[in-house]
């Protein structure tokens, strides 16, 4: 995706909040600059702090950490998927100017808009309004936490991945299988399994509470 497509595509995100006027709207975009990157390419490491605002115009990222576990010291752990039109961030990096421990890496070819936190601090003050266009990008952001988390708690594998599809469909659509596994802590083969079983009309229906459903 070229330079103003990205434009665009950002543009047509921010309007949708309907509260930026076409003068302010446009102050805003001009802040964005254009990355293009490759697969599998680091945008945040862990000892960095995330002192950019990403915007995923196309292209798809993936957030994960690493922790010890009995068997290795660095285990990956998925966190979760970025898909086009999001904003990305590691939430307590950005905001504390603290070192990240999100790391966030290309799935595929992306393209991606940045802005550098000491230019969005300045534009909060030419441009009051982007206070609420900001809590309202933070509430989603954790309400998505909050929907990651409780999947990530349910005990039975297939319930895990029939909660994810309906919450998270789109993610479906445009992940690759093993990274979906890998976030639902299972094993690709039983992936392919809980699939190959509700094939067959033998699905384990998870009770979605409507705190939840979007």
């Amino acid at each position: 995706m070229n330079y103003l497509q990205s434009k665009q595509r950002l543009s047509e995100f921010l309007e949708s909040f309907h509260l930026l006027s076409t003068e302010e709207l446009a102050t805003f975009l001009s802040a964005f600059k254009y990355q293009q990157t490759k697969r599998n390419q680091p945008i945040t490491s862990f000892d960095d702090q995330n002192s950019r605002l990403y915007f995923v115009a196309d292209g798809l990222l993936r957030h994960y950490s690493t922790m010890p576990t009995t068997t290795q010291k660095d285990a990956i752990v998925d966190r979760g998927f970025v898909l086009p039109s999001t904003f990305c961030l590691s939430a307590a990096s950005f905001q504390q100017a603290s070192e990240t421990t999100i790391h966030s890496e290309t799935i595929k070819r992306t393209t991606l808009l940045y802005i550098d936190r000491s230019v969005l601090d300045q534009l909060f003050v030419q441009i009051p309004v982007l206070s609420l266009l900001f809590r309202q990008l933070m509430e989603r952001y954790f309400f998505e936490i909050e929907r990651l988390n409780l999947i990530l708690h349910l005990g039975n594998c297939q319930m895990r991945y029939e909660y994810y599809c309906l919450h998270f469909a789109a993610h479906i659509q445009q992940v690759p299988d093993k990274y979906i596994a890998q976030f639902l802590n299972i094993s690709h083969s039983e992936l392919s399994r809980i699939r190959g079983r509700m094939a067959k009309g033998k699905p384990i229906r998870a009770k979605a509470s409507p705190s939840f459903v979007v």
